[in-house]
């Protein structure tokens, strides 16, 4: 193949790659409350001032700082219903891409704009979604080459910069970052300036009191800064423990994080910039180091920032180091092998969000597509709602206020939602003090008249909630399915009928359900402590061949609960092909063995377990009741002296020792 070929074939599989993780179905779970507000604010064209949308916090001041792009979102969905707004965020970041890969393209060749832009592919495609950040995900690499460009010169010029500005100002809190960046270039012009240098301070200095001035062109005035703050206060070792515990903002060189794979395309584009630095200290942009390397610093702070990293790095990188690699010669044979090498990457790439393997390995309930996805909510619940005539206030898990409040507004809106700064310390503090205990939770709720209780599945308080609910006289469940539960009080239950479950109950009708569902649905019944029901939905799980360990194991133990010794038998074995060393699977079978009094076969067992786990002072003592069972007596003395040797105060041990003698 000639050069010419794989300069064409090259982009077009950077599109193909980029499509491929950004078109998939939503599962969003802000996406809805952003549409109801959205809808309000186009209907009353007023900017909500306090919260109605939630009972959790109403009438409380709500600072509505994503208003415009809420706006933007509710046209969309009113043109193409819920595929608007995957739409709108497609066309978003596609547009945000296309201006990382220019930007990088001028300054390096095909190839190495390709991959450098591939990287911030994978270290973004976790931020693939339509929520308010993409504004300002669009705005960063459009500052940035304008700046670059020195487009601040003229009077439009510098007004179709502060007209950004003021969009950025309305649709996302982290707007500020326009006039950091504007602020950067003003510092190093000034610097100039001091030096007798040319420079352009006037214009920036113009530019740069207007950018100011237009922080405050939102209806909140001054208070939009403040919230701006709040937002960056979210992250990091000093953010509030309720904010910590949220997935997108755990650390960015935490377990969670560097398991997945936009850590390591992220720490690729690191590397790159740090190269670049070390080979041209001396002809770095001033102003587009400071902006890089502060923007270096707030990815450090939490995992949902590193794409803000990531689209100012790819055209730095391209401008300081792709460039200067570009210049070498290579053998035309050499330069079509790392073409072809490229292109390959990026087509077996696509196949991993494609094939639903990325999904699943992030536990996304999402596929490729548009759409809604149909794992993690409760679809058929608004109809069953209003059907049942169900009256009265909600209390649900956070997951699903937006989702309840889309499809239920205004008749009803929901307890709490995803908008967590409303809220405030002290109501998360209280949540948290109720949810020790079933009785505190009943206090707590009283004020708010609760009626009903909407339960995601993989929701932490659905531990507590779910079976107490269902074992409390005064409440009923009416209606789950493999997203969600939904108890009612019996004084508001309607006409629906409660579910009482007994051993050979069936699990929800759901056809071609996805193992997503069916991990989800595995909670519930975990939960709930219905082990036939979870082991047939295990049992449907198996074929899948997704963590297959795992699942064998919690069959075999769930086998073993409801007396099924046998079938226990089988998955154990079943296990042990997988991973001959499994200490619980072996022990298991061990015990199971010593039960039944086939202490040889106990034996065998309690050997391979021993030598999986030698330090494991419980599968050694267990070990040591099969020798005496089999009447092995100065074996089993020996090793219950190995045992107190690393443990002397080993209770169970002792007490053996005594009998043996």
């Amino acid at each position: 193949m000639t050069a010419l070929p794989f300069n064409r074939l090259l982009p077009a599989a950077l599109i193909w790659v980029t499509a491929a993780f950004l078109l998939h179905e939503l599962c969003s779970l802000d996406v809805w409350w952003h549409l109801v507000i959205g809808r309000d604010i186009l209907q009353t064209l007023q900017v909500p001032e306090f919260n109605i949308y939630s009972a959790g916090a109403l009438n409380q001041p709500y600072h509505d700082s994503h208003w415009l792009f809420q706006v933007a979102l509710a046209i969309t969905h009113a043109v193409a219903g819920l595929n608007g707004p995957i739409l709108f965020m497609l066309l978003i970041w596609g547009a945000t891409l296309f201006i990382v890969y220019r930007e990088t393209h001028l300054y390096s060749g095909t190839a190495a704009a390709v991959f450098i832009t591939f990287l911030v592919v994978g270290a973004s495609a976790e931020r693939f979604l339509p929520r308010p950040e993409i504004i300002t995900f669009l705005m960063i690499p459009l500052f940035y080459s304008l700046l670059r460009q020195a487009r601040y010169q003229t009077p439009a010029q510098i007004a179709l910069l502060v007209a950004l500005q003021i969009i950025w100002v309305n649709s996302h809190g982290l707007f500020v970052i326009g006039l950091f960046m504007v602020g950067c270039y003003w510092l190093a012009h000034l610097i100039c300036a001091v030096r007798k240098q040319d420079n352009q301070l006037r214009q920036l200095s113009i530019l740069l009191l207007l950018i100011g001035l237009s922080l405050l062109a939102s209806p909140y005035g001054t208070g939009a800064l403040e919230y701006s703050f709040l937002l960056f206060s979210e992250v990091g070792k000093d953010a509030p423990e309720y904010m910590q515990a949220v997935n997108e903002l755990s650390p960015t060189f935490g377990k969670a994080a560097m398991g997945a794979s936009a850590f390591w395309f992220f720490a690729g584009l690191m590397l790159l910039v740090l190269i670049s630095i070390a080979l041209n200290p001396r002809q770095i942009s001033v102003p587009r180091l400071l902006i890089v390397g502060a923007l270096c610093l707030a990815a450090f702070t939490g995992r949902r920032n590193i794409v803000l990293f990531a689209l100012v790095a790819a055209p730095f990188v391209g401008e300081q180091l792709a460039g200067r690699l570009s210049r070498l010669t290579l053998k035309p044979a050499m330069a079509r092998f790392l073409k072809g090498t490229l292109l390959a990457a990026l087509l077996a790439w696509s196949s991993y969000p494609l094939s639903g393997a990325y999904y699943l390995d992030m536990e996304i309930p999402a596929r490729t597509g548009l759409g809604v996805t149909p794992d993690f909510f409760p679809h058929r619940l608004p109809d069953f709602i209003r059907q049942h005539n169900i009256q009265g206030q909600v209390y649900n898990t956070n997951r699903l206020g937006g989702f309840y409040l889309y499809h239920l507004y205004p008749e009803r809106i929901p307890f709490m939602d995803g908008r967590w700064e409303i809220y405030g310390a002290p109501f998360f503090a209280a949540k948290q003090a109720a949810l020790q205990s079933f009785p505190a939770w009943q206090r707590w709720i009283e004020k708010y008249k609760i009626q009903s209780a909407l339960l995601h599945h993989t929701a932490p308080e659905s531990r507590l909630l779910a079976p107490a609910l269902y074992r409390h006289p005064d409440w009923s469940l009416v209606y789950y399915d493999f997203a969600a539960s939904y108890f009612v009080k019996n004084s508001a239950r309607g006409s629906a009928t409660p579910i009482i479950f007994s051993s050979d109950s069936a699990l929800p009708a759901g056809g071609d359900v996805r193992p997503d569902g069916r991990f989800i649905l595995n909670a519930f019944y975990r939960n709930m402590g219905l082990k036939p029901q979870l082991l047939a939905n295990l049992e449907l799980l198996l074929p899948t061949g997704l963590h297959r360990q795992e699942i064998l194991f919690e069959m075999a133990k769930s086998s073993l609960e409801l007396n099924r010794t046998e079938q226990a038998i089988r998955y154990y074995l079943q296990l042990l092909e997988h991973d001959g060393s499994h200490t619980e699977a072996l022990s298991d079978l061990s015990f199971i063995y010593y039960q039944k009094q086939q202490f040889s076969t106990s034996l065998r067992y309690s050997k391979r377990a021993v030598s999986s786990a030698p330090d494991n002072l419980d599968v050694r003592f267990n070990h040591s009741l099969v020798l005496v069972a089999l009447k092995r007596k100065q074996e089993a003395m020996d090793e219950l002296n190995k045992i107190l040797a690393i443990d002397p105060d080993y209770a169970k041990a002792k007490y053996l020792q005594q009998q043996i003698r």
